[in-house]
């Protein structure tokens, strides 16, 4: 869990703390309330040992998600001082020794409220991985990491902005820094935000950006940069389990969670989780993966239309402008208890940030996956998602505007890699994200994957080095040795080359392509939904017309046509589960 929202005027006791809570359907949080003449704060039990919301005679401190501390030890994590870790931030800050960029990893948010001075620090980690949102409007400033209930705290609920709902729509994301709302901007990544009092008010000042994301390669060789990796990864798990008996692990048919299990401490008592429609492929190979990594495996299944049920809830614990279908843990959590693990750990974004996932392939080598990855030059993103389904909405020239100024601003420091981190920096821009913002809320979940040295490596390396699981292959195939003769779900060896899984693919694709065509592969072999399944049934057609309010005020803001927008076959997938989503949304917002 753990949420905050700040207001510069003060607040109704009670009030903050209510806009919270609202956002989850089960298991609300405890929130604890501060008020003064600085203004008000709501802070949600945070589920990270240590890191509890502290007072001092001079200052508030929050601590929002669960850094891991590098200038000291991590012991306090399974300890039973509630404010250890929040402490221990604050005393280094106060020093004015504190490094943001080195001495805290992974996601967080630090908030410092100087009730003396009434001066707020807001301080974001390096991607923005926990996006941070501010509404300023007549010296009144308020922040918070749930954007809607921010919106709710302000009054501006009421105030949506409709070509961010089709931007959403359309490219799976809203452009930064925007939001749903029109008064609502996402803060910096990698910044120390300021707000004084003075004589006019409460101002926000310039933020001081304490980390840049520059193409500057420190490394002789791929080989230097892959033990880099491979040192940073571990080091990161050590310092998180260094005080713990058990954990429990994401483990998939792919080769990042295998990774995770081969460098987590076999000392450790290590269960292995995989949800899936029913016992397919991919929890076959994942069983045996666990067998080879000597993890306790489990597989979790999930019903029919578990994701088309679970889409209010998901909606709302993430936020609008983000896909609800990447909150693949919620209601699942609850089958094993995985908050009642000191650490849930998961492989995700190493595809994003190691292996050049979003950088645009030649088309032809993309569809053949066997088949080497070369990057398709001169590619914008601008229009990405304006290709299909473009011509359905209103808005599209203002969305195209946004998203050419997000290239002109992220192009300062990444001329060779533009394209790729116009999607990564901030990390707000990343479809997939609700998978972390919905896992933070549910259990303490780790991810090696966004630790900071492989934050800053991928920032610094060329994409060259990237493509083909180069980078990857090099740092991390000591550790997929146990599982070396393993197939991938997707028919390649990990531990082996791109050089060698392209013989080792082509027959194994050829083969699944038959197999497919003539019915002899059934159903669902992946972790995911089977959405061509779900989007062709009975339910999909009567949940998308379940929200009557919703889809009127789609038909007068947002669409020219909505009568028969489900059907339009030029709409892709994932943007046919959007409208899906912004359709509930705007049933339950004021307008």
């Amino acid at each position: 869990m753990s949420d905050f929202i700040y207001s510069s005027i003060p607040q109704a006791d009670g009030s903050l703390s209510a806009h919270i809570r609202s956002i989850y359907h089960h298991d609300q949080p405890d929130v604890s309330e501060f008020h003064g003449s600085w203004g008000s704060l709501a802070v949600s039990r945070n589920l990270y040992h240590g890191f509890q919301p502290m007072e001092t005679g001079t200052h508030i401190v929050a601590v929002i998600g669960g850094p891991v501390l590098y200038f000291r030890d991590n012991l306090f994590l399974t300890g039973d001082d509630p404010v250890a870790g929040t402490t221990a931030i604050y005393e280094r800050w106060r020093k004015g020794a504190i490094r943001w960029d080195e001495d805290l990893s992974g996601p967080f948010v630090i908030l410092v409220v100087n009730k003396n001075t009434k001066r707020i620090t807001c301080v974001t980690d390096l991607m923005m991985f926990i996006p941070v949102f501010q509404y300023e409007q007549d010296s009144v400033i308020m922040l918070g990491t749930h954007v809607d209930a921010l919106a709710k705290a302000a009054n501006q609920g009421y105030k949506l902005d409709p070509v961010s709902l089709v931007d959403f729509i359309l490219n799976d994301v809203v452009t930064y820094p925007y939001t749903s709302y029109t008064k609502i901007r996402q803060c910096r990544p990698a910044a120390i935000h300021d707000i004084e009092n003075t004589e006019k008010g409460f101002h926000s000042n310039k933020a001081e950006a304490y980390w840049q994301p520059q193409e500057s390669n420190p490394y002789a060789g791929i080989s230097e940069a892959a033990a880099a990796l491979r040192e940073g990864v571990q080091n990161f798990i050590n310092r998180v389990t260094e005080g713990m008996k058990e954990v429990a692990q994401f483990l998939s048919a792919g080769e990042d969670t295998r990774v995770i299990a081969g460098l987590l401490p076999r000392k450790l008592k290590r269960d292995a989780f995989v949800f899936l429609d029913s016992m397919n492929r991919e929890g076959r190979i994942a069983g045996k993966v666990a067998g080879k990594y000597g993890v306790d495996f489990h597989a979790v299944f999930r019903g029919r239309t578990h994701y088309l049920d679970m889409m209010p809830e998901a909606s709302d614990l993430i936020g609008s402008g983000h896909q609800f279908h990447h909150a693949h843990s919620l209601g699942l959590h609850k089958t094993y208890d995985l908050d009642r693990y000191p650490a849930v750990f998961g492989g995700y974004l190493s595809d994003v940030l190691l292996k050049a996932y979003r950088v645009k392939k030649m088309s032809f080598f993309q569809i053949l996956r066997f088949m080497p990855q070369f990057e398709e030059k001169n590619h914008s993103p601008v229009k990405a998602g304006m290709k299909t389904g473009g011509t359905l909405f209103k808005f599209g020239e203002e969305i195209l505007e946004r998203r050419a100024e997000r290239l002109t601003d992220i192009s300062t420091g990444r001329r060779r890699s533009i394209a790729e981190w116009f999607y990564l920096w901030p990390m707000s821009m990343i479809s997939s994200i609700p998978n972390l913002s919905a896992n933070r809320r549910l259990f303490r979940s780790y991810e090696p994957f966004i630790c900071k040295e492989i934050v800053k490596i991928s920032s610094a390396v060329p994409t060259k080095w990237k493509l083909n699981r180069r980078l990857f292959n090099q740092a991390f195939r000591p550790t997929l040795r146990p599982s070396c003769w393993i197939f991938h779900a997707d028919g390649r060896l990990p531990y082996f080359p791109w050089w060698v899984n392209t013989a080792v693919q082509f027959p194994i694709w050829v083969g699944r392509l038959i197999g497919i065509r003539t019915g002899i592969i059934k159903g669902n072999q992946g972790p995911w939904a089977d959405w061509n399944r779900i989007m062709n049934s009975e339910v999909w057609q009567r949940e998308f017309f379940k929200y009557g309010k919703g889809l009127e005020a789609m038909r007068r803001k947002l669409a020219f046509d909505v009568e028969n927008i489900n059907g339009r076959s030029s709409l892709t997938r994932d943007q046919k589960c959007n409208l899906l989503q912004a359709i509930y949304f705007l049933s339950i917002s004021n307008i």
